[in-house]
């Protein structure tokens, strides 16, 4: 892959190399003159295993001419390229990357891309099939936070599960953006309950996260408003959600 980075010194190289090729060949061919026509005669083989020596030897240099060079060396000498950013994980994060948004659809190992971004409603949605059952994730940009980063970038925000069934399963999802391959997906989930109403989530002081919605009390009915408050706090370790209690 070397040969790629150094274009400027293998033109040179390549136009001595030929030279040396050529001279070579008239070293290794004597030719005399008969009155009828030219006679040729090859000279014996050692002579001619000089040529694939010197070739080996253009690429030890070209080799160590590479490897002398910074990686910020290599990349001026080809222009920059610009990449289309996916705009919904530019607007959640900032970041700009061609990678768009993947949701691991908890309780399964189907993913969802999440391709819509909703901006009256202020939600992102994307679609999965997992081949027995499909439906659709639904994140809630309104309630996206960034967390504190350490070798990766860290978000939070719930998210809803629904399929062809009747409910609408809600859970907090954790996300990470991965400088190496440019990607945020999501890498844990907590349940939080079905049909539930959302209120408020923020950050403490302990970079947990507090989160307060409405769920449906025992005495109601799924299609009936949720009246009943709950406040959960949560914290980061590592890559999964834990419960604060």
């Amino acid at each position: 892959m070397f040969l790629l980075y150094c274009p400027p010194l293998f033109l040179s190289l390549d136009l001595h190399l030929l030279i040396i090729i050529r001279n070579a060949f008239k070293v290794c061919t004597i030719q005399t003159m008969s009155p009828m026509k030219m006679k040729k005669r090859i000279l014996p083989i050692p002579l001619i295993l000089l040529i694939p020596i010197v070739m080996l030897a253009v690429v030890m240099t070209a080799g160590i001419y590479r490897f002398t060079l910074s990686d910020e060396e290599i990349l001026a000498k080809f222009p920059s390229q610009q990449i289309a950013a996916d705009a919904i994980v530019e607007r959640l994060t900032g970041i700009k990357t061609a990678n768009p948004l993947t949701v691991l659809v908890p309780e399964s190992k189907a993913f969802a891309l999440m391709t819509d971004f909703d901006v009256e409603n202020a939600i992102v949605v994307g679609q999965y099939d997992s081949g027995a059952e499909r439906g659709s994730v639904t994140v809630f940009a309104q309630y996206w936070r960034e967390l504190e980063a350490d070798k990766a970038s860290w978000f939070v925000a719930p998210l809803a599960i629904s399929n062809q069934g009747s409910g609408h399963f809600y859970y907090l999802g954790l996300f990470k953006y991965d400088p190496v391959p440019r990607r945020v997906v999501m890498t844990d989930a907590q349940f939080l309950g079905d049909r539930i109403r959302l209120d408020k989530l923020t950050k403490t002081e302990n970079s947990s996260i507090l989160l307060s919605y409405q769920q449906h009390s025992a005495n109601q009915s799924f299609s009936e408003q949720p009246l009943e408050i709950v406040v959960q706090e949560f914290l980061r370790q590592g890559d999964k959600l834990k419960p604060n209690k």
